[in-house]
């Protein structure tokens, strides 16, 4: 008995345990559940945070690359003010190398030194502090420079390298920049000058970047310009590349760099378990699996939960129409909308394209539905997908791809399209749902904006150097406000002053304050007003246009210097007021020769009257006295000719200071606009078309001013030097009136040329000049007075193979034939003291007998005009030496 009794007890006991696990086991089930569930919250999250994450990074690194574009174009832009002056001169000095490069150095610190090397030699340094070693350094001596300098020649444009061990010491980043030279003679037109270097030290440069403080950031920059295989490293951690970092390429002016980042603790978040729903699905398992276990007790509480949940199955059911419904106003709004909608399914096939997509892009759906992205047959090559390929892989959103296709016409469309995963009530992955938008006007339109921006640098160089170039006169422009804005190297030249020692300051500066109060009281009696400080120098300037007077300028040094200003008032195109410009020449000679003069004369008279014995003397004193004048007659002219030509180029140099100021203030509203995200097309197209014409209305302005410069430049070296060279005839006659117009074009008179002589000769190009300038003035002083009209004829034939005949005539008032006998007389004239000197004739005279070794016939009757013949040489005899 007692042995059945506990067979029964232990079979009671076991229908218990069994009994137990089938009234539960729907709370066992339920804890499972449940931590599958929490498993796949996990997950889920983790994906979720790796996304978020990527995209916090990605952010970051554009701000980076933008920071590290923007610096690299403010570190190397001396390149293009240096490409720009060699390409206009043909070469360059040390002196406007140093000039140049000077205040580039200065506003930007991570700067280690320019470079100038012709013929691939370092023959220009800046600054040379620290720099010793560089100097008369031959790039061919040194193999890794020397590859870098052919591979910039090759590709003709600049060239970035980093990291460089520095020949001075430490390591930095160079860029390269070849300068081509315009040549007929070379193949292709133009001639290799040489290399610029802008070296830079690659920490200094990274810190001005703020990349040495990525801050959460694992950073690495290589340059993968010969491919993935050989990427050199440039800077930060290395190994990223294997850890599947966000990449992106900043394009720097003469390569790309690829960035590289990861977060500082790598991809993995452990904060996944602190999420909400997760945590609230632990206690939702917990709290099922206590519900479960109560199953047996709670009956009618399970009815009324039924009856509950019936209730919440139709609000689902009536969510899942409204759903439906949502959806359906989703895929019509995104049929108007510029942007598309594009779905694909888990092997990543397309499922579903708005119709817009059709019309952005200019490609058929039918040619897409079905296939990858990256098996569409309209893709344009040059696209490597396998990084979007393996971000698809692991199921993670993207933004911004960009790619280009072919239209059905064959053009070119970009476009960008983002996408994120869906996935479904399981975890299971579906696929992605994504937007994209057609971008290929906005490239359009940043091509175009890069394109102006450097035209207008250009032009804006050009004239800079076109004011350079003027060195023989002093340029100076002020705002309305009377600072100085505008000082030219001829400025520096005549005054000693620096251009950044001046500008901002008043040109009062420059002048005797004595002389400005006295001026300023001529002017306040003249106006009828009081005229002080800065207004005494544009008063009439502001009322007539322009005006021309004499001032005593104050050099550094405190010399005072005589000095022709001409103050011209500048407006812009629609007649505002834009400040002032001032083209002043240096008359100091030309005073001093007439101070020199008037007391000769003055001594001369002096001796005749008091001592008779000594006439000897006098005459030999007279003679000295007549060739100090003759001399001064020829400074007189050439500053005649300095004088016109800085008329001539108030006007072009005028118009190109307004429309580069036009330009400028157009510029700085389309960037503020384009900063706050307001700019229009319209507005784009304006400003593309005030540019263009601002570009050509300054390249024809300074056309103008440098054929004035030419021809003066030409000129007045012939003038001063007598030196002996081939040229011909109907060009030192074109010069000659290109530098007369000023003088001529406020007559009602017209001049005529008719040179018949196309051989060139062998003389004295100057004297020959100053002969046909001297004959010009003499004509308006004397042939025309008191005419309404008038003709001059210059002509020229050839008479024999040795001889040719030159004829200066006019239809003027003619001579008497005292006048004619004597005309070629010093000192006689019919203009004394009325701005005749009676030596124009006698030096016309002396030049073509003597150093043209020519003769001269003179025919002129009144009322019948005048008529000079003058028979020379193809080839003048050599000067004789006195």
């Amino acid at each position: 008995m007692p042995l059945v009794r506990n067979a029964q007890t232990g079979t009671a006991s076991a229908a218990a345990a069994w009994s137990w696990l089938y009234w539960y086991w729907p709370a066992l089930l339920s804890v499972l559940v449940g931590g599958l569930i929490v498993a796949g919250l996990l997950h889920q999250h983790l994906r979720t945070d790796q996304a978020a994450l990527r995209r916090q990074l990605e952010e970051q690194l554009t701000l980076l690359r933008a920071r590290l574009e923007a610096t690299a174009q403010s570190t190397f832009s001396p390149t293009l003010g240096l490409e720009a002056m060699i390409q206009l001169d043909g070469d360059i000095s040390e002196e406007r190398f140093e000039r140049l490069t000077r205040r580039a150095v200065k506003l930007v610190p991570q700067l280690r030194s320019v470079v100038a090397a012709p013929d691939d030699v370092a023959r220009y340094v800046y600054p040379r502090a620290g720099n010793e070693r560089v100097l008369g350094l031959v790039y061919r001596s040194i193999p890794a420079q020397w590859a870098q300098v052919q591979a910039a020649r090759t590709q003709r444009g600049p060239l970035i390298v980093a990291p460089v061990a520095l020949v001075q010491g430490g390591t930095g980043i160079i860029q390269r920049t070849p300068v081509f030279l315009r040549d007929a003679a070379a193949p292709d037109g133009q001639r290799y000058w040489g290399v610029v270097s802008v070296v830079a030290d690659l920490e200094r440069f990274m810190q001005a970047a703020g990349l040495d403080r990525p801050g959460e950031l694992a950073l690495e920059i290589i340059d993968e310009r010969e491919g993935t295989q050989s990427a050199r490293h440039v800077w930060g951690q290395t190994g990223l590349t294997q850890a599947g970092p966000a990449r992106q390429v900043a394009q720097l002016p003469g390569g790309s760099w690829t960035m590289l980042a990861l977060p500082q603790g790598g991809w993995a978040n452990s904060l996944a378990w602190q999420s909400a729903d997760v945590l609230a699905s632990l206690i939702g398992a917990g709290l099922v699996t206590a519900l479960l276990a109560l199953l047996g007790q709670q009956r009618q509480a399970l009815s009324q939960r039924n009856a509950a949940l019936a209730h919440e199955i139709e609000l689902g059911r009536l969510a899942s129409l409204q759903l439906q419904e949502s959806q359906e106003r989703f895929r019509s709004l995104a049929a108007l909308a510029s942007d598309w909608v594009w779905e694909q399914d888990a092997e990543l096939r397309f499922t579903y394209i708005s119709r817009s997509a059709e019309e952005a892009s200019n490609v058929h759906s039918d040619s897409v539905l079905g296939k990858r992205r990256w098996e569409s047959p309209s893709l344009a090559p040059g696209i490597d997908w396998e990084e979007h390929q393996a971000q698809l892989a692991r199921h993670e959103a993207f933004r911004d791809l960009e790619y280009a296709q072919y239209t059905e016409a064959g053009s070119l469309r970009y476009v960008s399209v983002s996408g994120t995963p869906i996935f479904d009530a399981n975890g299971m992955f579906r696929g992605y749902r994504g937007t994209g938008r057609n971008i290929t006007q906005a490239k359009q339109v940043e091509a175009a904006l890069r394109q102006s921006q450097a035209a207008l640098l250009q032009a804006r160089d050009r004239l800079q150097a076109v004011l350079d170039a003027a060195i023989e006169v002093a340029i100076i422009a002020t705002d309305l406000q009377g600072r100085m804005i505008v000082f030219n190297r001829g400025a520096e030249r005549m005054l000693d002053y620096r251009e950044e020692d001046v500008l901002g300051k008043s040109p009062a500066m420059l002048h005797l304050a004595a002389e400005v109060e006295a001026r300023g009281q001529v002017l306040s009696a003249e106006l009828g007003r009081t005229i002080q400080g800065f207004e005494t120098f544009v008063a009439l300037a502001q009322r007539d246009g322009i005006e021309t007077r004499e001032w005593t300028y104050l050099r550094r040094d405190g010399r005072a210097l005589a000095v022709s200003l001409s103050v011209t008032h500048v407006r812009d195109r629609n007649g505002n007021p834009l400040g002032y410009l001032g083209v002043a020449r240096d008359i100091s000679a030309q005073r001093q020769a007439e101070r020199q003069s008037n007391e000769l004369h003055a001594e001369l008279e002096q001796r005749v009257s008091k001592r008779t014995a000594e006439l000897s003397e006098a005459l030999a004193q007279l003679h000295r006295a007549q060739d100090e004048l003759l001399r001064s007659e020829k400074l007189a002219a050439l500053g005649s000719l300095v004088a016109g030509v800085a008329h001539e180029l108030n006007t072009p140099l005028g118009n190109c200071l307004t429309t580069a100021s036009t330009l400028d203030e157009r510029t700085r509203e389309t960037q503020q606009a384009f900063a706050q995200g307001q700019m229009r097309r319209s507005s784009l197209e304006s400003y593309l078309n005030d540019a263009g014409a601002a570009t050509a209305i300054l390249l024809r302005g300074l056309g103008t001013a440098n054929e004035l410069v030419t021809h003066f430049k030409q000129l007045s070296v012939d003038q001063t030097s007598v030196q002996r060279r081939s040229y011909r005839l109907d060009a030192v006659v074109g010069d000659v009136l290109s530098l007369m117009r000023a003088r001529w074009k406020t007559t009602p008179y017209r001049i005529r040329t008719d040179i018949a002589l196309d051989a060139e000769l062998d003389g004295y190009p100057g004297p020959l000049s100053q002969v046909l300038s001297n004959l010009l003035l003499n004509a308006l002083l004397h042939a025309f007075e008191g005419r309404d009209s008038g003709e001059l004829t210059i002509s020229a034939r050839a008479l024999d193979e040795q001889q040719f005949e030159l004829v200066v005539a006019d239809d003027g008032v003619g001579m008497t034939d005292e006048v004619r006998r004597r005309a070629f007389d010093p000192f006689f004239t019919t203009k004394m003291g009325r701005g005749g000197t009676g030596l124009g004739l006698n030096i016309v005279y002396n030049i073509i007998t003597d150093i043209l070794g020519g003769h001269v016939e003179l025919h002129s009757e009144p009322g019948r005009g005048s008529r000079f013949v003058f028979r020379l040489p193809r080839v003048a005899p050599e000067l004789k030496v006195h």
